[in-house]
């Protein structure tokens, strides 16, 4: 063997290692943050979206739409948790569940990674759109956590106008 061959010891190989994994050990927390952070951002826009389309349907129908968060099986679920997924459909009736399969326009099932939840405020648990595209009733906010910190809150207010609103950092989400 040559003793001026080009390549690498041993030793050489192990310390680049040992610096590629201490970089990527402090790269790591950060990286997973901004993945936190693209997962609410991501569930405020699913939720803003799916809240804008019940309005614009309710007006271009002329009739009654109602967004529920769902438990399945073209059901509106009785609990303010809207993280596994949510119901919109047609209602002529104003019922508190859909009448019929063919009223259900859209039924989403679990469009959220786990970690986060979406979870509404206290008394109202789904948004009527009227014909008019109007949201009667008291406000309603939707928040967005990640473990036990708010990551942002959606408010529908009675106008039937959706907004969203960022937390300061830290802000411990209510109810954990």
């Amino acid at each position: 063997m040559r003793k001026d061959a080009p390549g690498f010891t041993l030793i050489e190989c192990l310390i680049v290692l040992a610096v590629t994994a201490i970089l990527f050990g402090l790269a790591l927390p950060g990286f997973q943050e901004a993945l936190h952070r693209q997962r609410t951002t991501t569930a405020m826009h699913l939720v803003s979206a799916q809240l804008a389309q019940a309005r614009n349907t309710a007006i271009t129908l002329r009739m009654p739409v109602t967004l529920c968060p769902s438990r399945g099986g073209g059901r509106c679920h009785d609990e303010p948790d809207w993280s596994a997924g949510w119901l919109l459909y047609l209602d002529p009736k104003r019922s508190s569940q859909p009448h019929s399969p063919q009223d259900i326009l859209r039924d989403v099932q679990f469009p959220l990674h786990e970690s986060i939840q979406v979870r509404a405020s206290g008394g109202r648990l789904r948004v009527r759109y009227q014909q008019d595209g109007l949201a009667g009733g008291s406000n309603l906010t939707l928040r967005v956590c990640h473990s036990e910190r708010l990551g942002g809150e959606i408010i529908v207010n009675n106008t039937g106008r959706v907004r969203t609103r960022k937390p300061s950092a830290g802000t411990v989400c209510p109810g954990y």
